[in-house]
């Protein structure tokens, strides 16, 4: 599935998504990160990438995995196994809650290390764009990123550890 260059990959199934998500988490040497609607579980709560995150995670000081959430409480009921991790590695993964003012934005996106990326544009759809040697697009979509996270904040859903 990996192309050679800078070669985009357009993908239209779950599976081919899923994989790619994967593979660019795997690939990941210092920094992940996730802008998502609901943490998308069907790409993201799955046990290999996961286990791909934690490993990042544990290899890496100071936040290594960011994620931007729109909603948390869905995922948070749903017992979304990323947000589990975050709460054992605090220090490691971070995730905020979008800001009131980017709620329109449509798309959702996974970027490693500032260089790959998984782009889908319409963020309830199974379409994607994917390539892994593209920095100047990486950078754009980091730049996007950047100013969310900014203006966004840790929702005490994802601080609260259920006894």
């Amino acid at each position: 599935m990996r192309p050679h260059g800078g070669t985009a990959l357009r993908l239209t199934d779950l599976l081919s998504i899923r994989e790619a998500c994967l593979r660019l988490a795997v690939d990941t040497q210092r920094e992940l990160l996730l802008f998502s609607r609901d943490l998308d579980p069907d790409l993201y709560d799955q046990v290999p990438f996961l286990d791909a995150v934690r490993h990042l995670a544990l290899a890496r000081p100071q936040f290594p995995v960011r994620v931007l959430v729109f909603e948390p409480l869905a995922p948070v009921r749903a017992g979304h196994r990323l947000i589990g991790l975050s709460r054992r590695l605090p220090s490691r993964i971070a995730i905020r809650r979008v800001a009131e003012d980017f709620r329109t934005r449509m798309d959702a996106f996974l970027i490693s290390d500032g260089t790959g990326y998984c782009l889908r544009r319409l963020a309830d759809r199974h379409a994607a764009l994917v390539e892994w040697r593209a920095p100047g697009a990486a950078r754009r979509l980091r730049a996007d990123f950047d100013a969310i996270w900014e203006h966004s904040n840790e929702d005490i859903e994802l601080r609260r550890i259920d006894l």
